[in-house]
């Protein structure tokens, strides 16, 4: 194969996609996305409270403009759950911009195998693995920055909850304390509280504009709160005594999660030294007798005994995080 030509072909493809995304960004009307977007409120409906679905048409839309990806995304659950997710990791892509992401790092990855290895069985096996790895990569970003912001936005409710206890007890009302918690406080419980500010404001119940910052955060800590609040509308009380009480619980939580995490710091650490041991010993192999190495990539058993510790690697590393994965 000849790799000048391949690489020719890929970046005259690439730059075909390029030019006609930034003719179809340019030649589109942006009065049609406005209409579309003002479609879901003034369309079949006549009632003075529009529902959460029809605020969320106000917003810009989280699918993309992509066209061969779009309409191949659009209408499914796994896009609007992608999307979601995009959004809880304050990650600035629509689903279709992400999708052509995983899909340029997959074949960006593959072109070391393919130059290297070539078409032989291996290669063809690594070209394979670098393309998954290039597929799964992404999301593995997503879930990290998914899990930092939920746990960045747990750090912050305690405090928040406190600051909307003494809030109400000055005499303020509660979206009057929300505002001052969007206003005093970072992201991302700013822009949460902010949010339902904003869907209130635009019709939306408040206990309808609540339960959508449950769902959108995916904090299970926020999540409590969020039903304390609903409890306490329904059926009375002190919302501010609920608030320092939820806080108050919520503080011990955080307490108890340190404890454990120093608890099974020294056996996460040795599952981090046992998981990587393989690895360095194959690198340490290499360097003093590479022919000792050699049949763990040239021979059908040595690929066969690879793929296979390979299995047992990660069925270990999923062991171990499950162990120590104790829910407080």
């Amino acid at each position: 194969m000849d790799i000048l030509a391949l690489a020719t072909a890929l970046t005259v493809m690439a730059a075909i996609v390029v030019g006609l995304l930034a003719l179809q960004r340019s030649t589109a009307s942006p009065r049609s996305d406005l209409e579309r977007r003002l479609g879901g409120i003034i369309a079949e409906t006549s009632d003075l409270a529009p529902s959460m679905a029809e605020h969320e048409a106000l917003r810009p839309g989280r699918t993309g403009h992509t066209p061969i990806i779009r309409s191949l995304l659009e209408g499914h659950a796994w896009t609007a759950n992608m999307a979601s997710r995009l959004e809880r990791a304050d990650i600035k892509l629509t689903v279709t911009e992400f999708v052509a992401l995983r899909i340029f790092v997959g074949l960006m990855l593959t072109l070391a195998p393919l130059i290297i290895l070539g078409t032989t069985p291996v290669g063809l096996v690594a070209i394979a693995l670098a393309l998954a790895a290039g597929w799964l990569l992404p999301m593995f970003y997503v879930g990290f920055a998914e899990s930092h912001r939920v746990n960045k936005l747990n750090g912050q409710l305690a405090e928040a909850l406190t600051m909307l206890a003494n809030s109400l007890k000055s005499g303020f009302g509660l979206m009057q304390s929300m505002d001052m918690v969007s206003r005093e406080l970072e992201h991302p419980i700013s822009t949460e509280f902010r949010r339902t500010l904003y869907d209130i404001n635009v019709g939306s119940s408040t206990e309808d504009a609540l339960k959508s910052m449950a769902a959108r955060s995916g904090s299970d800590d926020l999540d409590i709160v969020i039903t304390a609040m609903l409890i306490q509308q329904s059926t009375g009380g002190n919302l501010a005594e609920i608030l320092e009480n939820v806080a108050h619980t919520l503080r011990e939580r955080t307490r108890i999660r340190g404890e454990i995490k120093t608890m099974t710091s020294q056996q996460m650490l040795t599952g981090l030294i046992i998981g990587g041991l393989p690895f360095a010993l194959i690198a340490l192999f290499s360097l003093i007798n590479p022919s000792y190495m050699t049949p763990l990539f040239t021979e059908t058993v040595g690929n066969a005994m690879l793929v296979m510790a390979g299995m047992l690697e990660l069925f270990g590393i999923l062991l171990i995080k499950r162990i120590l994965a104790i829910e407080v």
